[in-house]
C-alpha cells in the first residue's frame, strides 16, 4: 500500500472516526484503526461493535491495500506532524511514513477481517433541520444514565408519532423531552439509540449543510453527512412508560427569569458541594429564596417572582438544576410542583417544545 494526502485532513479524519474506539477490548483488532487505500481514497473506520465510524479522505494511491494500526497511538503521531503532505508505505506487517525530514514506522495489528458492521432489513427515514435536531440532542443527551446496570436508561427514546419526533432522556434523578413538530404527518416509530451516538450524530449535525437524515432499521440507525458515516446498533429493551411520571396538574406554579434563577443556584453551588450537596428553595407572597449552607457558611438570596398556588419549601441537588438551566434559551420558564417530594416540572411559558423533571432531595 502506498499513498499520499495532507496532513490536515488525515488528521480529521483520524479524530473523528477514533470516537468509536471502545474503552476496553478482547479483541486487539478493536483497538485499532482500519486505513483502506482505493481509488484515490481513504476509508478510515473504526468499531467497538456497537458503535461505527467512518470516513472518507481523498488521497492519492499509487498502491491500493489496508492495514490497521492503533488508533490512539495514531492519532497522537499524526497530532506531532507538521502541517503539509505526507506520505505512506506499507512493509508486511509496518506502516511507515513521510513528512519532510521525519521518517516513522508502526508496527500494524494482524488481522484476518475487520468487523465491519452491516445493516440490513427495511429502512426508515427521518429528516429534520440540522439546527432543530442539534438543539433537541443537545436539550435532552445530557439526562441519560451513566448506570450501565440499568441499559435502556443509557439511551436516549427516540419517538415518531403523527406529526412530531420527540427525544426522552432519563438517570431516574432527571428527566428531558424534547418535541419538534413536522408540517406534515409522519409514520410513527419507537427506537432506543445509544447517549454517546446521538451525542456524535449532535455533533456531526454541524457539518450537514440544512438538513439531517436519520436512517432506521430495527436494529441499527445510520447517519451520514458529509464524507463522514455513523453506523450504531440500537438497544434492545423497553424504555420507561414516561408519560406516566408528568403530572397532570400542580399546585403551585412559578414564573421566573432563567438567567436570574441560575445565577442565584451558582452561587448557593459554591457553598452547599462542601455540605450535602443540597439547596433550599422557599416559594411564599410573591418571592423566591434560595438557601444554601455548609462548614463553610451559609448563603441566603431572593428574589421576586410571579407565584400561583400553594405556598412551598423543596430542596435540589443544584446540579441538575444547572443542567436544565443551561439547556433552556428561553427568558423565562415555569416551574411547577405538587409537594415537596414531588418531581418539579419546568416547562417553557407557550408551547411544548421541551419538558423537564428533576427530582427533589427530602428536607431534614
Amino acid at each position: 500500500m502506498k499513498f499520499y494526502l495532507d496532513a490536515g485532513d488525515l488528521i480529521n479524519g483520524v479524530l473523528s472516526v477514533i470516537k468509536a474506539l471502545p474503552i476496553r477490548s478482547a479483541m486487539p483488532v478493536l483497538d485499532g484503526i482500519l486505513i483502506e487505500a482505493k481509488e484515490n481514497k481513504l476509508h478510515l473506520v473504526c468499531s467497538d461493535l456497537m458503535f461505527q465510524k467512518e470516513c472518507l479522505i481523498p488521497a492519492t494511491v499509487e498502491e491500493e491495500g489496508s492495514c490497521v494500526v492503533k488508533g490512539k497511538f495514531f492519532a497522537e503521531v499524526l497530532r506531532k506532524l507538521p502541517m503539509g503532505p505526507v506520505r505512506f508505505e506499507t512493509e508486511g506487517q509496518v506502516l511507515g511514513l513521510k513528512s519532510g525530514r521525519i521518517r516513522q514506522r508502526m508496527q500494524c495489528i494482524e488481522f484476518d477481517e475487520f468487523p465491519i458492521m452491516k445493516v440490513k432489513g427495511e429502512q426508515y427515514g427521518l429528516t429534520l433541520p440540522k439546527d432543530a435536531f442539534k438543539s433537541m440532542i443537545d436539550h435532552t443527551v445530557f439526562a441519560v444514565s451513566q448506570d450501565d446496570s440499568r441499559p435502556v436508561l443509557t439511551g436516549t427514546l427516540l419517538e415518531a408519532s403523527e406529526d412530531a419526533l420527540s427525544l426522552v432522556a432519563t438517570d431516574s434523578f432527571q428527566f428531558a423531552l424534547t418535541c419538534y413538530r413536522f408540517d406534515h404527518p409522519i409514520a410513527p416509530r419507537s427506537t432506543i439509540v445509544q447517549g454517546k451516538v446521538l451525542a456524535e450524530i449532535g455533533k456531526m449535525a454541524e457539518e450537514a449543510e440544512e438538513t439531517v437524515t436519520m436512517q432506521l432499521t430495527n436494529t441499527h440507525i445510520t447517519v451520514e453527512i458529509g464524507s463522514s458515516r455513523l453506523t450504531a446498533r440500537l438497544l434492545d429493551g423497553n424504555y420507561i412508560d414516561y408519560k406516566r411520571i408528568i403530572p397532570k396538574e400542580c399546585k403551585t406554579r412559578v414564573l421566573v427569569n432563567v438567567a436570574v434563577l441560575s445565577e442565584m443556584i451558582d452561587r448557593a453551588q459554591l457553598v452547599s458541594r462542601e455540605g450535602n450537596n443540597s439547596i433550599r428553595f422557599t416559594f411564599s407572597n410573591e418571592t423566591m429564596q434560595v438557601i444554601a449552607e455548609s462548614y463553610l457558611g451559609k448563603v441566603e438570596d431572593e428574589a421576586e417572582v410571579q407565584i400561583v398556588g400553594d405556598p412551598l419549601e423543596i430542596a435540589f441537588n443544584p446540579k441538575y438544576f444547572i443542567n436544565v438551566l443551561r439547556s433552556i434559551s428561553d427568558e423565562t420558564v415555569y416551574l411547577e410542583f405538587n409537594s415537596a417530594i414531588s418531581p418539579c416540572v419546568i416547562r417553557p411559558v407557550q408551547g411544548d417544545a421541551y419538558l423537564y423533571l428533576i427530582v427533589p432531595m427530602r428536607i431534614y
